[in-house]
């Protein structure tokens, strides 16, 4: 059973830069956290109805947190044998599709689910091969998220991911999961401040896309605009994440929004769900 714990957890939530275009820098306040029982948590989605899903690196089974702090556990299928090597989470609410990274398998998994529906289970429905990724494949796609068409500098809905490292890579694949990706042009700034990519999330009041470096225990808030036949993440702030005594916060693995636009942090070490309510 979860519990809810009351407190300050972050220090100094400020902006370290803005950018010149017009963009507004979020702003947020300390709230409460939330055990969610995930040993190796690596990342988390908002769902409809207040919920979230936590997933860990090695068990096959996810969980449903509900808003009183209760943890459900469900199992998605269709993982073979081993650790089930989940990394990045995404939802889309309008087709009900939960969609999952597994990064040593270099491979997205699309699940037809409607979690709003009492006694509907994940039905595997999809996987997407995304070996032809550069790098490692220990640095693959660490993070999901969806990103609306009203929200997005193409006009189409698609579905972010970022990538560890080597290289550090923010990409745009179609809303189901397939396609080519399409790089997204980041400031330089941005991996100035993140020494890695270790989730990204989607802002439902402004569509800004944020990005968290676990290395750096850093949030960065991007404004992502269309050039031409190229996007670009233009920095607006970065958000340093502290602890109560001023220290970095440590394996910051999974970011998410609300429906209210309040900011959710994982960490993997303890499987805490941090919420920043919006101002």
């Amino acid at each position: 059973m979860a519990s809810r714990i009351s407190g300050g957890w972050i220090h100094g939530v400020t902006p370290r830069r803005a950018d010149a275009d017009g963009a507004r820098p979020a702003r947020f306040d300390v709230a409460e956290r939330t055990q969610t029982d995930v040993k190796e948590a690596s990342d988390v989605v908002a769902l409809p109805g207040g919920r979230f899903l936590v997933v860990g690196d090695r068990s096959r089974k996810v969980a449903v947190v509900s808003a009183d702090g209760s943890v459900k556990k469900v199992e998605l299928p269709g993982l073979g044998d081993g650790p089930s090597q989940f990394e990045g989470l995404a939802y889309d609410p309008v087709r009900k599709h939960l969609l999952v990274s597994r990064e040593e398998s270099r491979e997205i998994l699309r699940y037809e689910w409607n979690p709003a529906k009492k006694g509907d289970k994940p039905k595997l429905e999809k996987r997407f091969d995304v070996s032809h990724l550069d790098g490692p494949s220990n640095k693959g796609v660490e993070g999901l998220a969806y990103l609306s068409g009203s929200q997005s500098p193409t006009g189409r809905p698609q579905l972010l991911g970022v990538k560890e490292g080597h290289p550090r890579e923010l990409v745009l694949f179609n809303d189901g999961g397939g396609g080519r990706p399409m790089p997204v042009r980041l400031d330089p700034a941005v991996k100035e401040l993140c020494k890695d990519f270790s989730a990204v999330a989607v802002d439902p009041k402004t569509g800004n896309v944020y990005i968290a470096s676990d290395e750096s225990s850093d949030v960065v808030q991007l404004r992502l605009v269309r050039d031409g036949d190229q996007v670009r993440g233009r920095l607006v702030q970065a958000i340093p994440l502290r602890g109560k005594h001023g220290e970095p916060l440590a394996r910051v693995e999974g970011i998410s929004f609300n429906e209210k636009g309040d900011l959710f942090v994982l960490t993997e070490s303890d499987g805490v769900l941090r919420r920043l309510a919006r101002r």
